[in-house]
């Protein structure tokens, strides 16, 4: 079967530089494309520009906070439909809901298992699978 698929491209957005690249390492050895982006400008621009498959994304960061980037992207019609996965230390019930009231499609906390988060990006990707024609 030759009709191989393009590598899907996941947005990590994180000021910490040692999450940027123990996630972008793992993330990549799972055959994803990865960009990354320490503040959460850089991430809103690359979104922009890139229009990537997935995008992880830190709360806690110093400028413009991942809230305020999840919002700017949901209220553009270009970056609307990009799923969004919060990757957050913030572990209340209240945080996680606001991050899913904001339009995220999931909120994991810190720290996490890698199984989770394959786990949780494939649930994400399914649940986006574009409907195939009848």
């Amino acid at each position: 079967m030759d009709t191989e698929q393009p590598r899907k491209r996941i947005l990590l957005v994180d000021d910490t530089k040692d999450i940027l690249l123990v996630v972008s390492r793992r993330l990549e050895s799972w055959g994803y494309e990865t960009l990354t982006a320490e503040t959460g400008e850089e991430g809103l621009r690359l979104a922009m520009e890139q229009l990537p498959d997935l995008i992880l994304l830190d709360i806690m960061m110093p400028k413009m906070k991942g809230r305020d980037v999840c919002i700017r992207l949901k209220a553009d019609p270009r970056t609307a439909r990009i799923p969004i996965i919060f990757l957050s230390a913030l572990s209340l019930a209240d945080h996680i809901k606001a991050g899913l009231d904001l339009g995220a499609d999931d909120y994991i906390v810190k720290p996490f298992e890698p199984a989770e988060l394959k786990e949780r990006i494939a649930v994400c990707f399914a649940r986006h699978r574009p409907a195939s024609p009848s």
